[in-house]
């Protein structure tokens, strides 16, 4: 029986977005109007996450810093985090809907980032409260230990993991026993809209 879902943010819950924006008005408002220096933002994001197991504000400032050429202090973050507050669709009442059918279950979060600007993200769609727990700050996916996190007291077999990247939301949880539900126009679902009625179906 089915008593957790675990959702991804970024591609699932939150879809269609253009960090490029986002990036640049940041550094802009730190005083950085460069834009290869946006460029090389972006382009790092995943190479952070190939380097370190967690999202840790020194490691990500001093590694930014680094790539970018300059340094970066808090003060970044928080113009960064409050220009990510805009990075959300515009409307959100389908998902909202969706998530109030969910009752029955405990809803969390597996997200690959820093829990404050996520939440921010959430809580500006009006979705926030939905979501008991967040995970993927202090430990990222593909680590198992950030699913052995998400998944509480329950067991895998317990929990369904909702994401988009077929690799850490689908094959890498699917091999540590956990059910999972691709969101792609190839997968199970092609929006996270459509979760209600595929659970009452399929599981």
């Amino acid at each position: 029986m089915i008593k957790r879902i675990i959702f991804d943010i970024d591609g699932t819950l939150i879809t269609g977005i253009d960090f490029s924006s986002y990036v640049a008005n940041a550094l802009k408002r730190y005083g950085i109007q460069d834009l290869e220096k946006t460029k090389q933002f972006l382009l790092n994001i995943k190479e952070y996450e190939k380097t370190y197991n967690c999202y840790d504000r020194n490691l990500y400032l001093k590694f930014f810093g680094n790539k970018l050429g300059c340094e970066l202090d808090n003060h970044f973050l928080e113009i960064f985090f409050h220009e990510l507050r805009k990075a959300i669709p515009e409307n959100a009442e389908k998902i909202k809907s969706m998530l109030a059918t969910m009752n029955e279950y405990e809803l969390v979060l597996l997200s690959n980032y820093f829990e404050e600007s996520q939440r921010n993200r959430l809580t500006a769609m009006g979705i926030n409260d939905y979501f008991s727990e967040y995970y993927g700050e202090s430990i990222i996916k593909p680590n198992e230990l950030a699913y052995r996190q998400a998944q509480g007291i329950y067991q895998p077999s317990e929990c369904v993991i909702v994401g988009d990247d077929k690799r850490l939301d689908i094959d890498v949880p699917k091999s540590l026993g956990f059910k999972t539900i691709y969101v792609n126009e190839n997968g199970d679902i092609k929006r996270v809209e459509e979760l209600s009625p595929w659970l009452i179906k399929k599981l």
